[in-house]
């Protein structure tokens, strides 16, 4: 067990600071699995593979004065106490799993210890369910991701995370790339500064601790890529409108005319050189102004598009990666100006982190679908994550209980949309 006594990085210590009773700083997924997994193999598993990583061992000392660091304190870890059973699951259906879920969005971890545990519901009907709930400060999804793969084994070879084998093919020069940057910089800083606060929509408002969650069905990539090509964008601007789309169709369903308007969606950017699997934050964050006051679905699909491809050449996600890291070092009252910063000007946090292209089993058990609930930064009441796995993509929604108690209307509309989606290009030939 480690026992150097260690500081969060000022990244990490940004995502603790930005917990608020309201908006948990908790990454929280689900792994569906074929086969029945006992407590006891996960819990032997992770005694070998999980407990390497140094940051599972540890628990978070805040810092009691002025300035000082939050800290890494060594703590014994108890694997029955952070790898839970989850009794009497034999008869659940997935609206059972569903409010579980949901239960434990609004839940905070024990940060007296590790922050992350993992529930195991080893009876669900079809197999079993692994629910992971760790916190954000510990590391981001790419991070997480590496942690995941690691304790898995291939069902067959050649399996490799999409996240994690993308090599850089730029040959520009550093010192060219570096002015570039600088000069883009001052202009993404202007822009920040001057942002509008995104308009009053039925997504965004006062927040309570109640929490809801919701999944889509399995999609599969090969169908979306198909579509993607066939209507000239990427596979990330078609999901992206797919979601768009979906939000247009709920407020209009909530007697809300959305026509000409934008809401803005808070979007991670992974800004890790390749090889980089660190177990830490180190991802930015930009604005994306999704226009679901567009009502041709091609028009909407277009115009995001083209704002995604700013993005792309756009230094946002380091500037804000840069803000989040003064917050993380900040005295309580700036680091409040920036968290709510973030909620003025957005309505909902958007993640889309591609997963492992094969199939997966732990522990012996093959692995079904992986799904996972981004946290809600800046106090936004909305969150939207996509994840791809062994070719199929699942989109997850966690919605505040008081703005929006019914995210499953969202993961139908997302259905709908693609198939429309599907539609356009088979009409285009």
């Amino acid at each position: 067990m480690p026992r150097e006594r260690l500081h969060l990085t000022a990244a990490d210590s940004a995502w603790l600071q930005m917990e608020t009773p309201t908006n948990l700083m908790t990454i929280t997924g689900l792994m569906m699995l074929k086969g029945r997994l006992e407590v006891g193999a996960l819990r032997r598993l992770f005694a070998e593979k999980l407990l390497v990583h140094d940051r599972f061992c540890r628990r978070v000392e805040r810092a009691t004065v002025g300035l000082g660091r939050h800290r890494w304190e060594p703590h014994d870890v108890d694997l029955e106490e952070h790898v839970i059973r989850v009794t009497g699951a034999d008869s659940w259906t997935k609206q059972d799993l569903q409010d579980f879920v949901s239960r434990e969005l609004g839940t905070p971890l024990d940060l007296s210890k590790p922050p992350w545990r993992f529930y195991v519901i080893e009876d669900y009907p079809g197999g079993s369910v692994v629910m992971i709930r760790i916190h954000h400060c510990i590391g981001d999804g790419y991070a997480l991701m590496a942690v995941l793969l690691n304790m898995c084994e291939p069902m067959e070879s050649g399996t490799t995370s999409g996240a994690q084998t993308r090599k850089s093919t730029k040959n520009e020069s550093k010192l060219k790339a570096a002015v570039k940057m600088s000069a883009k910089a001052v202009g993404s800083s202007a822009y920040l500064l001057t942002m509008r606060r995104d308009p009053k929509t039925v997504f965004k408002g006062d927040l309570g601790v109640e929490k809801v969650a919701a999944w889509s069905e399995n999609i599969p990539l090969e169908e979306i890529k198909t579509t993607s090509r066939a209507l000239g964008c990427t596979l990330n601007d078609l999901l992206l409108s797919a979601v768009a789309g979906s939000l247009r169709s709920y407020a209009q369903s909530r007697g809300q005319s959305p026509d000409g308007t934008d809401i803005r969606a808070v979007v991670p950017v992974n800004i890790r050189q390749p090889g980089d699997l660190e177990l830490c934050n180190r991802f930015g964050l930009v604005y994306l102004a999704l226009p679901i006051g567009i009502s041709g679905r091609l028009d909407r699909l277009r115009k995001l598009k083209r704002r995604m491809d700013v993005i792309k050449n756009s230094p946002e996600a380091f500037v804000i990666y840069g803000l989040l890291k003064t917050a993380g070092m900040a005295h309580p009252a700036i680091q409040s100006g920036i968290v709510k910063y973030f909620a003025k000007n957005a309505t909902t946090v958007m993640t889309n982190v591609p997963g492992p292209t094969g199939p997966l089993a732990l522990a012996g058990v093959e692995m079904d679908s992986i799904m996972f609930w981004v946290p809600q930064s800046g106090r936004l009441g909305m969150g939207v994550s996509i994840l791809s796995y062994n070719n199929q993509v699942r989109v997850g929604i966690a919605t505040d209980k008081g703005l929006v108690p019914d995210p499953e209307v969202l993961t139908d509309g997302f259905h709908a949309e693609l198939e429309a989606f599907h539609e356009e290009a088979r009409a285009a030939g």
